[in-house]
This record gives structure tokens, C-alpha cells and sequence, in this order.
């Protein structure tokens, strides 16, 4: 990830999310108030952006040869802000949706060709309609929902436009809020997926560096719509910490 500043420490994700010690060694925390970090409405502005980029790049089976790749990013960040929003602890427009927008999202990320793709999109469609079928769990489950190689891929590339947007606070605040928002779901789906730690006494840890991640976000998002240039400023050096950290003890290889 972009940026590459050392870790400091905190207790950020305990008092965010309230953890405390109930919880054993090595379980999940549960979802936090995720109403309290990024405003939902962010999330689903970002769900209306991938619905409409899908689309283009499903115009024809030209462009969605050309754009598969794209695409498939896409479709496992669509679940991941899926995911995040079948566990806001506040009711949204999406809400009741979730379940069957991460299930559709996850189809079109699996999806090999294009027949299977459009089909999947249009599932896309009437889960966002509220018209999908009664086949996606009535709830949504914290569990792991994407690959993690592909959330990957769509952190570097927000962070990059992330990186580029701070130098001009002021302009695309609507598009920095929607990144900042994608960055938090992912922090909050990649909670999930474990499979980057070898040893049980590192599940902690996990947990923490993606909690640490998400709180991040969440606080960039704040300090781009107050326009405070500086609190921004300390919140993209959070968040670069956060992934630094990641990285240094569970991918030292791309230090």
C-alpha cells in the first residue's frame, strides 16, 4: 500500500469497537459500529458507482472481454461494501438488501464468461431493486466473502487516487468519501479472511491491523468532509501505518 510510514502504537480498535474482554483468544470481534465510522450512505453511494461501471463494462461482450479484470475487482469489493452493509447496526435503504447483493456480487465475481456475468449482474440489479429472489440468507453473516488478492488490488488503486486526491482537499469530495467508505469494507471483510496467519497467537493481531485499518478510513472520511487539511493528513498517516504494519509481519516479502 501507498503509505509506507512505521507503525505507532494504540488502542484504537478496543475503544472503537468496544471489544473488551469477553472475547477468547482468537475469535473474531464482533462488527463494530460501523454507523460510527463511516456514514452508510458513503457505502451506498459506492454501490451505485460499481452498478453503473458494471454495467458499461458489460455493454457488450467486446468491452466486457477488454474489461474482465475490472470487473471481477469490482465485483469482490461490491460484496465486501455488501458485507459491510448487512452489519450496520442502523437502519439504510440497503439494509434489507445486503444478503442478496453480496450473494449476486459474489457470483459476478466468479463469473467465466459473459453470459454468466450478465446473468450475475442482473441479479446485481434486482438485489439493489429489492427484488431478488428469496434465496440469499435473511441476515447477513460475518464471514468471509471475497478474495483477498482481488480486495487487494482495489486498496492500491484507491489509495493511489487517495494519495493524488489530498493534494487538492477541496475537489471530489463526494469521490474521496465513496474511497474512503471501500477502504473501511474491505478492512472490515478481510477481518475474515485469516488465511495470511500461520500461527493461532497471530489471530489477534490480525484482527487488530484490519480494525486499525478500518478506524483509519472511517476518520480520513471525517476529516475530507470538514475540509481539514491537516486531520486528513493524520488520518492517511494512520491508515498507512496500519497497512505498513500489516505488512511487515504477515507479508514481509513486500516490504
Amino acid at each position: 500500500m501507498i503509505f509506507r510510514i512505521r507503525l505507532r502504537a494504540g488502542a484504537l480498535l478496543l475503544v472503537v469497537c468496544g471489544i473488551g474482554a469477553a472475547l477468547s483468544a482468537g475469535d473474531p470481534p464482533s462488527p463494530p459500529s460501523l454507523a460510527a465510522v463511516v456514514p452508510a450512505e458513503d457505502m451506498i453511494a459506492q454501490v451505485r458507482t460499481f452498478e453503473t461501471s458494471m454495467k458499461g463494462m458489460l455493454a457488450d461482450e467486446k468491452t466486457y472481454q477488454d474489461e474482465a479484470h475490472k470487473l471481477a475487482r469490482e465485483a469482490h469489493a461490491l460484496a465486501a461494501v455488501g458485507l459491510a452493509l448487512g452489519l450496520y447496526d442502523s437502519e439504510h435503504e440497503l439494509k434489507a438488501a445486503a444478503p442478496a447483493l453480496v450473494e449476486s456480487a459474489r457470483k459476478l465475481a466468479a463469473a467465466k464468461d459473459y453470459a454468466a456475468a450478465q446473468a450475475a449482474f442482473a441479479e446485481v440489479d434486482a438485489a439493489l431493486a429489492g427484488k431478488a429472489k428469496n434465496e440469499a440468507a435473511p441476515t447477513t453473516k460475518p464471514e468471509k466473502v471475497a478474495s483477498m488478492g482481488q480486495l487487494m488490488k482495489q486498496v492500491t488503486f484507491v489509495n493511489n487516487r487517495l494519495k493524488r486526491g489530498l493534494r487538492r482537499l477541496g475537489d471530489k469530495t463526494d469521490e474521496k468519501a465513496r474511497d474512503t467508505a471501500l477502504l473501511a469494507a474491505i478492512a472490515q471483510a478481510i477481518t475474515y479472511d485469516t488465511h495470511e496467519v500461520k500461527h493461532d497467537e497471530q489471530r489477534d493481531q490480525w484482527y487488530r491491523f484490519c480494525g486499525e485499518m478500518r478506524d483509519a478510513a472511517g476518520q480520513l472520511n471525517a476529516q475530507i468532509k470538514a475540509a481539514d487539511k491537516q486531520g486528513a493528513e493524520r488520518a492517511a498517516k494512520r491508515l498507512g501505518q496500519s497497512c505498513e504494519a500489516c505488512h511487515q509481519v504477515f507479508r514481509p516479502e513486500q516490504k
